[in-house]
């Protein structure tokens, strides 16, 4: 019965052999190209580690913070490691380089032990000093007419300037003088919030003081850090004969 059962079965031609053998090289020889093929965009995609690491500060609240790495021959290759484990995009921070140094900001930094992990390249001495730092906030083109026609009004514009971003509040003050310009009395004329580096343009209803004879505005803008505030202020001097109302 089984040669029976043999010799009925259809034999392979050696055509269709060597056609199989064919067919079964190429799908090895494919499945070999796509793991090569996922080896290569894995190598691609996978960043060097950088060899040495270090912690670098530890702060209980959130400070404005700047890190001097400091070097003997080259600028070595630096990453922040923020406590959270997050890396910082170092190609987005503040720096400012020097002859020996690479100075880092870190507005706002989160509270916990920063590291940095590096390579030193041919370095022998790397230092890392730190320290808080305050942010610095100026008044830039601050301008305002004396009166709006038909009313009491006065338009001002003006912009705080910074080298972070965020939010600064402000208070406009009249300031009347005596004959001296000795300071007789300040009125609040309005006091909000804005965005540094955006123009804010206000309007701002002064009857009150529209009969009161002469007076300057003076701005005062600050942002807060911590338990610190950071201030600038500025004058227009809106007293008759001082400006065209």
């Amino acid at each position: 019965m089984k040669e029976n059962i043999e010799s009925n079965m259809p034999k392979a031609s050696a055509a269709t052999s060597n056609r199989v053998r064919k067919i079964s090289l190429a799908a090895a020889l494919g499945l070999a190209a796509i793991g090569l093929g996922v080896l290569i965009v894995l190598a691609a995609s996978a960043k060097p580690a950088l060899p040495e690491s270090r912690d670098i500060f530890t702060i209980n609240d959130s400070y404005n913070m700047t890190v001097v790495v400091t070097f003997d021959v080259e600028p070595p290759i630096v990453q922040f490691i923020a406590p959270d484990g997050g890396r910082i995009d170092m190609a987005g921070i503040r720096y400012r380089p020097g002859g020996n140094f690479t100075q880092y900001f870190l507005p706002n930094a989160m509270p916990g032990t920063w590291r940095m992990v590096y390579d030193p390249l041919e370095n022998t001495e790397i230092s890392t000093p730190y320290s808080v730092y305050m942010a610095h906030i100026f008044i830039r083109g601050f301008t305002a007419s004396r009166y709006e026609a038909g009313g009491g009004a006065i338009k001002a514009v003006f912009e705080v300037s910074s080298d972070e971003d965020g939010e600064f509040g402000y208070e406009l003050h009249a300031v009347l003088t005596a004959a001296d310009n000795s300071i007789e009395t300040e009125i609040l004329l309005d006091t909000g919030y804005g965005t540094l580096g955006e123009i804010l343009p206000l309007t701002v209803d002064a009857e009150e003081i529209r009969e009161m004879g002469g007076f300057m505005l003076r701005l005062t803008v600050s942002v807060r850090h911590g338990q610190a505030s950071i201030i600038d202020s500025a004058w227009l001097d809106l007293r008759i004969g001082a400006m065209p109302g």
